[in-house]
Formats: C-alpha cells, structure tokens, sequence
C-alpha cells in the first residue's frame, strides 16, 4: 500500500496504453510503479512485487504458426508468452488487470496457472491518436472476472473504484469482456474494409465519395467513424483505398477469424466470408504499401497473405 492509504499500482507495458493509464494514474495522485523492457524502466522490475494492483498492458502477438490453412494461406496463433511471464513478477495476492487483447477462455487459463493472483480482464478501449485524453475520460469501465467468486467480485470493486469514472461500467465474465473487446475490433475493421468497396464501387459509377460517407455516416445506426479514406499525406479531397491498419485491426481479426474455423469447422459461409474481409484488407495495404511490416508480423516474412 502507498501512502496516504492508496493502493500502489504498477504497470508492466509502456507502449502508448500502458503509458497513457499510468500517466492519468498519476495525475490523479496514485503512486505508480512503471516496469518495461526500455531502459527507462527496466529498473523498477523488482518493484513491481509490492504493488497492489498490477496492469498488464504488453504486446499481445498474433504470429505465424508455420502450417497452412486449407484455402493454402498461412495459418496464425495467440503467443501469449509475453503476458503468462509478466505475471510471475506480481506478488502472492495482488490483483493481476489483463489489458491487453486476449482470445476467450485466456483469463481463466491464467487464473488456473497462477491461482495464487486474482487475475482480471479489463480490455482497453484507447485510440493510437487520442489515447492520453481516452485514459483520463473513458466511456467504458469493463472488469471481467474468471470465475463468480467472492475474491474476484471485491477484486473486481477495487479495480473499478481506482479507474476514472465512465458512464458505461460493468463487472461480468472474462469471456464477455474478452469477447467485446475482439467484437468491438472486428465490428470496426469491417466497417473499414467495406467502406474500402463501396468506395471502389461508388468512384466506378461516377459517384462523390466524401458526399455519399458523409450521408451514410449520418445515419445514427451507422454513425461517421472509419468511413473516411482521406490519408493525411494526400491533397485535400483525394481519396484512395487504404485498408484498416494500426496495431490491433490486422492481428485482431487474423486471430478471430482462426478461432471461428475451429470453432466451427462446418460453417464454411461465415469461414468464407470472415477470410474475405481478412485477405482483402491485406491486399489493399500491401496496394498501397501501409503497414506491411505489421502484416508480415502475422502472416510472416515474405509468407503474408496477398
């Protein structure tokens, strides 16, 4: 316990989540313990074992998994080795906060494999852009708990009451935080890589796209967000495909898409359609050139999907 009688928190992750929450934490007067390979932060690794409530915000990889799916792409899988590592630095009874994105079912396989942690899901819901001012005002406070329990439920009342306040705040299972945070994703890069088609097809027939995704986008149930395919480098009003990118969308849904396949094997429609929105997002950042390195993390090295 800090002083002044509140809990210590540390954060094991940097990168622009882990920063932007320990920033705020900080702000907001938490003492705050900060580990992360950088050199920076590397010192306080031994730290981290007096913290109360310990926030793991590390790279979350979907890599290679060196065989091929059966449409001759490579296959992917969930490393997940970075995340059950950090977790051994927590002390005997802290309590573990899953921020990074993890396939359902992994909060309680870490749960088992450290049954002496209370461990939680809380998935993050920042923007690369606007992460600093998304930590400090956030719209969702999602706790998910590996099992109904006792512990887990006071543990759950603690986390919430040390997060800023949201309007959307709710304790339910790691399933259903693990599923909203992949839902939420894919439901996001779907709207990009169809906004990527309509485009295509709009400017074939002569259409005005900024004046066809502003009208779409008015729509409340459709709403303005990822529909604009105006690249910063370019000339006001030129348009051009340009996929949905950044650190999440690729390897998000690449993992997705796996785990319906195996899920259910039998459903080749949806497998279809899930690897359709998968290969075309792929063909148009390699188009154009954006975020192949990002690809090739997932696919690999000259093995990426065309």
């Amino acid at each position: 316990m800090a002083s002044g009688g509140k809990p210590l928190i540390g954060f094991i992750g940097q990168g622009f989540i882990g920063k932007s929450y320990a920033d705020d934490f900080e702000r907001r007067g938490y003492q705050v313990v900060r580990y992360s390979l950088e050199p920076a932060y590397a010192m306080s690794k031994d730290r981290i074992a007096e913290c109360d409530i310990m926030f793991v915000a590390v790279n979350a990889a979907t890599v290679p998994s060196g065989e091929l799916r059966d449409d001759g792409h490579p296959a992917v899988r969930f490393d997940d080795s970075n995340i059950r590592s950090v977790i051994a630095l927590a002390r005997p009874g802290a309590i573990v906060v899953i921020k990074s994105t993890i396939p359902p079912g992994m909060t309680a396989s870490l749960q088992a494999q450290y049954p002496d942690r209370i461990v939680l899901h809380s998935p993050e819901f920042l923007q690369e852009t606007t992460a600093a001012t998304d930590a400090a005002n956030p719209e969702r406070n999602i706790i998910g708990m590996p099992e109904d329990a006792p512990q887990h439920r006071e543990a759950a009342a603690r986390v919430l009451a040390v997060l800023p306040k949201a309007p959307h705040e709710l304790v339910t299972s790691a399933v259903n935080a693990e599923l909203i945070k992949y839902g939420g994703n894919a439901y996001l890069n779907a709207k990009i890589v169809f906004s990527n088609i309509f485009f295509q097809f709009a400017e074939k027939m002569g259409g005005d796209w900024e004046v066809i995704r502003v009208v779409i986008g008015a729509d409340p149930r459709v709403g303005p967000s990822h529909m604009d395919l105006h690249l910063k480098e370019d000339p006001p009003g030129v348009y051009r495909r340009r996929g949905a990118g950044r650190s999440c969308f690729i390897k998000d849904w690449a993992e997705l898409s796996e785990l319906y396949a195996a899920a259910f094997p039998e459903d080749t429609h949806a497998i279809q359609v899930l690897r359709g929105f998968e290969y075309k997002n792929a063909e148009l950042l390699r188009e154009y050139d954006r975020y192949v390195n990002l690809l090739e993390g997932v696919y690999g090295k000259g093995a990426g999907i065309k």
